[in-house]
């Protein structure tokens, strides 16, 4: 009886560390390629001939669309299943993948790079990979899974950012994306092993998060009542807006402080670094703390952080130190949100409404990508778009902090 217990712990321990692996894994790769458009950005623009402000405002329309596709894939997911939403989502990317090198007018290159390639990586979201994991493995696991996942982003950053910017320097833009094209592909066995049901015989001892059958109407009815929704929604507008900045401008700012693009990605690579720790411990202390809480307070770091960047001389030590503080606050973000999701509508509804939380987090991120290079255009800086990031995080912060967080062990809540 007791050996039974044992195997039947065992099993469930591997089966989270396999599910945990694979999703962090499709996080990590889709993560990694749409955070370093910033560094694809010259070389983007030297392919295809287009200037500044245009591709910006290419890489801003893939913003929207990356954030657009999500709620409409999370719904897709609950009707068709998650795995036929994942392998959607891979097609799309390579197809994108390969069009966006060959791309040579405006025309094109929006196809490829701003609705096929955002469209793909839209499709593999945090809240589609959760919504197939959580279903699987035991309630308790389900917050520092979610924080690994999410840290996983980091990985894709800190291990993509350099080989990207020598693939493209070494063998161009096409030779980039062809190469990258090779991990892409193996996601598809992976998609489809992740979303294999486990035994109907579960352990006695772990109680498995059960994802109902969801009315879409009612859920978004219920969500868009909430006050604390719409405080999660301004929330992640300011992240997106952050995150658009950093992932596709940020770049070019620490270049024209006279860095080298090598420079460029290592600075990248240590985002990549900071944005795991950041997540593992927002995922960490939403076991131990008020997930809202957890949430002011990270939104809170950013204006401090964009204030001292602003001030300081752009050293190579302020340069690290910004991008590693941003990392640290940047995806820290998510487990908190997903949780909130999770603990007041019901562990079914994040795929769904993480989706649409998480489109207004790319609306916010379309301005960002957009005015930042229209901002660089016209003054040859991008201070004023900064000012404008240190107002939208204090109200961030403020907000969130008003969020009234359903406790644990009770039931979700008619409306917040």
């Amino acid at each position: 009886m007791v050996n039974g217990k044992h195997f039947r712990n065992a099993t469930m321990f591997f089966r989270v560390v396999l599910l945990t692996l694979a999703g962090s894994f499709i996080y990590a790769m889709i993560s990694g390629i749409r955070n370093n458009y910033g560094i694809m950005l010259n070389p983007i623009i030297d392919n295809s001939g287009l200037s500044f402000t245009s591709v910006s405002f290419v890489l801003a329309v893939g913003q929207l669309v990356f954030g657009l596709v999500q709620p409409l894939f999370g719904i897709m997911a609950a009707k068709k299943g998650n795995v036929f939403a994942l392998v959607c989502g891979i097609v799309l990317m390579l197809i994108g993948m390969i069009l966006t090198p060959l791309s040579k007018s405006m025309f094109t290159l929006m196809l490829g790079l701003g609705v096929i390639l955002p469209a793909g990586t839209g499709a593999l979201s945090y809240g589609v990979i959760i919504g197939t994991i959580t279903p699987k493995i035991p309630t308790t696991s389900v917050s520092t899974v979610s924080g690994i996942v999410n840290a996983s982003t980091g990985i894709g950053n800190t291990t993509l950012s350099p080989i990207i910017n020598s693939l493209i320097r070494t063998g161009g833009l096409m030779h980039g994306m062809l190469v990258l094209a090779v991990p892409t592909l193996l996601m598809l066995p992976i998609s489809i092993l992740m979303g294999k049901n486990p035994n109907k015989k579960q352990p006695s001892q772990a109680t498995v998060v059960q994802a109902p059958q969801i009315n879409i109407k009612d859920l978004f009815r219920k969500a868009l009542r909430s006050k604390s929704y719409m405080y999660l929604m301004i929330g992640f507008f300011t992240c997106g807006f952050h995150m658009a900045l950093i992932t596709n401008h940020l770049p070019t700012q620490i270049q024209s402080f006279g860095f080298t693009p090598e420079t460029t990605a290592y600075a990248f690579s240590i985002y990549g670094i900071t944005t795991i720790l950041g997540s593992v411990l927002s995922g960490s202390l939403c076991d131990k703390l008020k997930m809202k809480n957890v949430l002011g307070l990270f939104y809170g770091l950013r204006p401090i952080t964009i204030l001292f960047f602003l001030i300081l001389p752009k050293t190579i030590v302020t340069v690290v130190l910004f991008t590693a503080l941003f990392g640290f606050s940047g995806s820290s973000t998510v487990p908190p949100v997903s949780g909130i999701i999770s603990r007041t509508f019901g562990a079914g509804s994040i795929a769904t409404l993480f989706g649409f939380v998480f489109f207004i987090h790319q609306i916010g991120g379309f301005f960002g990508a957009w005015f930042g290079g229209v901002c660089f255009d016209v003054t040859g800086s991008y201070t004023t778009i900064w000012i404008f990031g240190v107002a939208f995080s204090a109200i961030a912060s403020i907000v969130n902090f008003l969020i009234k967080e359903t406790k644990r062990g009770e039931p979700p809540a008619k409306a917040v």
